[in-house]
C-alpha cells in the first residue's frame, strides 16, 4: 500500500511537472468584444515649440455619419473613422485642405454632409464633405467662430455654443441652418461659482484659489429637455471634468444640475474626463467621449477615452468611470437598457507585482510599469531587441487580456509621421521557464501606443514577459505601464463594514472619509451621488489605505457614499449607503 501511495505521488509529480512545461495554446481574438481605455490611437506628436516628442490629442467630437463613426480631435493631423469601434483609420488632413491645427473642431451633419469649423476668435471658414473618408472638403461660408465651438440642429436652427476662458461665460447663438445667418443675439448661459461648486476649483485636488477655464460646451437633447454640458477646472489636471446645465429650451435659460460633475474620473490609472462630447451608436445606447490628462512633459500631454454613459428615470446625466481603464464591452457589443454590459469584469492582475527588466534608466525603474500610473514609465537603456521586461503574478492565474502602453520617453518627433511603430513580442509561462509566444507583433508597422490585446478563451499562466524588437519612437523603448487583465482563483475581499464621512464646516466642498480596511483588499472604490440610488461618481484608492479627502462637492447638495472593496479575484459592494454627515 506504502509503495502503491508512493507510484501515485510520483505519477502526479510528473503530471503536474509536465502541465508546467507544456505549450501555453492562444489565439488572439480577430474580433474583440472589448476595449480598455485610453484608445489606441496614432496620437500625433506636437508641433508647438517645445512640444517635441510629446504626443497629444482633445477635445473629442464623435458623429454618426453614413454608417461610419468620424472621431475628431484637437492637434491630431485630421481625424478617424470605424464602422465598429474595433479600428480606427486616420485621415490624414493638411492645412491646405482644413485649419486643421485649430483647437478642439466643431462637426454637425446636415443634408448628406459632414461640417467642420476650427476654434477661432472670430470668424472662420465652414467647410463640408460627403466623403469624409476620403479627405475631400469644400469651403461653404466664413461664419462667426469662438473658442470651443459646438453645435446642435434641430428644425431649421443651427444652435451654437461656445466658450474658453477664465473670466467669459459660456454663450450661444442661434443661425439659420440654411443660409448661416444669425437669427438672435449672442445670449450668456452661465459662468463658474467655483465657491460653492467644488469641483470647479482648478489644481489636482480642486486646491488652487485661481479662477478655472469654463470651457468644452456640448449640447445633448433627451426626452424633451435641453443638456448643455460644460469642462472645467483645466485641461492638465486629472480633476478635468464634464458639468451640466438643463433647459425646456436650447436657447435657456438654464439650471444647474446638482449632480454635477456628471463626467468625471480623478484617479485610476488615467485620469480625467472633461471636454468631451455624449454621442449614441445606431441602437441608441450612449457614450461619452472625453479628454484624459497625462500632462508631465507639457500641460497639453493628453489622451482620449471613451464611457458608458446615459440618463436615468429622472433625468439625470451620468458617465460611467467606474473602473473605466479597465476592460470595457465596445459600444456595438452593448445592450440597449443602460450600462449593464459596461465591463466583463476582468480584474487588474499586474499591479505591484514582481518584475524584472533587461535594462533601465535612473529613476525610471521596472517597477514603474506596473504602478498603474500612466504618468511614469520604465525606460530602458536601448531600443533594440535585447530589451524585455517580465511580470511574476505570483501565482497561476485566468487571463483574458493585456494591455501594452509605450511611453516617449527620449523622442524628437514633432507633427505626423507615417514612420513610427513599435514592434514587440509577449510571452507567458507557468514556471518562468518555459516559454510560449502567445503575441507576436515582431512585423508590425503601426504606431499603436496603448495596444490592447483580447484573447479568445482565457489561459493559465503566471509569468507575462515583453520583448522589445524594434521602437522607431525614440532611442530607448519605454513603458508607462503592461496590464494583465484577468481572474485571480483567491477570495473576494471581505466587505467594508463600518465607513464614515464628514463635510468640513467652513467649507462644505471639501469632505473627508474613513473607513476600516478590510482583509484582502488591493484597493477601495468610493461610490458617492446625491441619493442612494444616484452613486454616479467614485474615488479609486490603490492600497491598504483607510481615509481619503475630496475637495469637488457642491456645497448645497446633500450626499451619500458607500466604500467597495477590491482584488484580483473581483469586486465586493459597500455594506450599506450612507449620508456624508454636515
Amino acid at each position: 500500500m506504502k509503495n502503491l501511495l508512493i507510484l501515485v505521488m510520483l505519477h502526479a509529480s510528473s503530471f503536474v511537472g509536465c502541465m508546467e512545461s507544456s505549450e501555453i495554446k492562444v489565439k488572439v481574438a480577430t474580433k474583440p468584444k472589448t476595449f480598455c481605455n485610453p484608445l489606441n490611437l496614432n496620437y500625433r506628436f506636437m508641433e508647438i515649440e517645445g512640444g517635441e516628442g510629446i504626443r497629444e490629442a482633445a477635445d473629442p467630437v464623435v458623429v454618426s455619419f453614413k454608417d461610419r463613426y468620424y472621431l475628431f480631435a484637437s492637434k491630431s493631423s485630421g481625424y478617424w473613422y470605424s464602422t465598429d469601434f474595433r479600428n480606427w483609420t486616420h485621415v490624414y488632413i493638411s492645412d491646405s485642405v482644413l485649419p486643421i491645427e485649430d483647437y478642439a473642431p466643431g462637426i454637425f451633419v446636415h443634408g448628406g454632409y459632414l461640417y467642420y469649423v476650427g476654434s477661432t476668435h472670430g470668424k472662420g471658414m465652414l467647410y463640408r464633405s460627403a466623403s469624409p473618408e476620403k479627405g475631400e472638403w469644400e469651403a461653404v461660408k466664413e461664419i462667426m467662430s469662438f473658442g470651443d465651438p459646438a453645435f446642435y440642429v434641430e428644425g431649421n436652427n443651427l444652435y451654437m455654443y461656445y466658450g474658453c476662458s477664465p473670466v467669459d461665460p459660456i454663450k450661444m447663438q442661434v443661425l439659420d441652418l440654411n443660409t448661416l445667418e444669425a437669427k438672435s443675439e449672442v445670449i450668456d448661459c452661465f459662468n463658474s461659482k467655483k465657491e460653492i461648486r467644488g469641483w470647479e476649483r482648478t489644481g489636482e485636488a480642486n486646491e488652487l484659489p485661481r479662477r478655472p477655464y469654463i470651457e468644452g460646451a456640448w449640447m445633448t437633447q433627451h426626452n424633451g429637455k435641453y443638456y448643455l454640458q460644460y469642462a472645467a477646472p483645466g485641461t492638465e489636471w486629472k480633476s478635468y471634468a464634464d458639468g451640466c446645465f438643463v433647459s425646456s429650451s436650447p436657447m435657456g435659460p438654464f439650471t444647474y444640475m446638482s449632480n454635477s460633475p456628471v463626467s468625471y474620473k480623478p484617479t485610476g490609472f488615467i485620469g480625467g474626463a472633461g471636454h468631451g462630447c455624449l454621442f449614441t451608436t445606431k441602437n441608441n445606447s450612449y457614450w461619452k467621449a472625453v479628454t484624459n490628462a497625462i500632462s508631465i512633459r507639457h500641460m497639453f500631454e493628453r489622451r482620449i477615452s471613451f464611457y458608458p454613459a446615459g440618463f436615468d428615470k429622472d433625468g439625470l446625466p451620468f458617465t460611467n468611470t467606474y473602473l473605466g481603464d479597465y476592460p470595457i464591452f465596445l459600444p456595438s457589443d452593448r445592450g440597449t437598457k443602460g450600462v449593464e454590459k459596461k465591463s466583463p469584469g476582468w480584474m487588474l492582475l499586474s499591479k505591484g507585482k514582481p518584475v524584472t527588466a533587461s535594462s533601465s534608466i535612473d529613476n525610471c525603474s521596472p517597477n514603474l510599469a506596473v504602478d498603474e500610473e500612466s504618468r511614469t514609465a520604465w525606460v530602458a537603456k536601448g531600443n533594440g531587441g535585447s530589451e524585455w521586461l517580465q511580470i511574476d503574478l505570483e501565482e497561476k492565474m485566468q487571463i483574458y487580456s493585456i494591455q501594452v502602453n509605450f511611453d516617449e520617453y527620449g523622442a524628437t518627433q514633432k507633427g505626423y509621421s507615417s514612420d513610427l511603430y513599435q514592434r514587440y513580442r509577449l510571452l507567458a509561462s507557468r514556471d518562468g521557464k518555459n516559454w510560449s509566444i502567445i503575441v507576436n507583433n515582431s512585423q508590425k508597422r503601426t504606431d499603436m501606443p496603448h495596444d490592447y490585446i483580447e484573447f479568445e478563451k482565457p489561459f493559465l499562466a503566471r509569468f507575462i514577459k515583453f520583448e522589445n524588437v524594434e521602437y522607431t519612437v525614440s532611442p530607448k523603448v519605454s513603458l508607462r505601464e503592461l496590464r494583465v487583465f484577468g481572474k485571480g482563483k483567491g477570495l473576494l475581499p471581505a466587505r467594508v463594514q463600518e465607513a464614515s464621512s464628514m463635510r468640513d464646516k467652513k467649507d462644505p466642498c471639501s469632505a473627508s472619509f474613513s473607513w476600516k480596511p478590510v482583509s484582502n483588499a488591493q484597493g477601495y472604490i468610493i461610490r458617492y451621488g446625491i441619493a442612494p440610488d444616484k452613486l454616479y461618481n467614485n474615488f479609486q484608492i490603490s492600497g491598504n489605505k483607510s481615509a481619503y479627502q475630496t475637495n469637488s462637492l457642491n456645497a448645497d447638495v446633500t450626499y451619500y457614499f458607500t466604500i467597495d472593496s477590491y482584488n484580483s479575484n473581483g469586486i465586493t459592494e459597500g455594506k450599506s449607503v450612507n449620508k456624508i454627515l454636515n
